[in-house]
């Protein structure tokens, strides 16, 4: 009996340690690429709510961009290892398709990829004031006044 307490007790302290471990990591942003109003941003440790990475964009990755009128911005997950320009290695047959790799071209070396599966939110800033942030199949806004809604702001249905 003792010792199924001892374990349940060791399985409970494990499940918190982790939990606050990937709670309470900052994110950290490795690197910045792109021209003017439109930038790609490489992250590591990001949040994992919706609203905790609204919240880091709005508190902390919105001073990464120069301007305040408007602007397109990607996020990635980022390891901090870039890759070359190849094909994905598909197994048995050659494979040729590169699409699924984002390059950057102010890098000067052979390895200036990423893998697009690591996408994880865009962030656009309107002329009329919204901002609008695409997360994973999630869509929200900010309304000028500041009000954050759950949805997208022009929705067309067809009948």
């Amino acid at each position: 009996m003792k010792v199924r307490i001892f374990i349940v007790f060791i399985v409970t302290l494990v499940i918190i340690q982790l939990f606050y471990m990937l709670s309470f990591k900052t994110p950290k942003v490795l690197a910045i690429h792109g021209l003017g109003s439109n930038k790609d941003l490489l992250i590591k440790n990001m949040p994992f709510t919706d609203s905790n990475k609204i919240k880091w964009w709005e508190n902390n990755g919105v001073k990464l961009i120069s301007s305040s009128q408007t602007y397109y911005v990607s996020v990635w997950n980022f390891d901090g290892k870039y890759q070359k320009l190849t094909p994905k290695n598909s197994g048995w047959f050659p494979d040729h398709d590169i699409d699924y790799l984002l390059c950057f071209n102010d890098i000067k070396a052979e390895e200036n990829c990423i893998d697009k599966e690591n996408w994880m939110m865009d962030i656009i800033k309107a002329k009329d004031g919204y901002i609008y942030y695409r997360l994973d199949g999630n869509e929200y806004y900010r309304k000028p006044s500041g009000e954050l809604i759950d949805g997208e702001r022009f929705k067309t249905t067809i009948k």
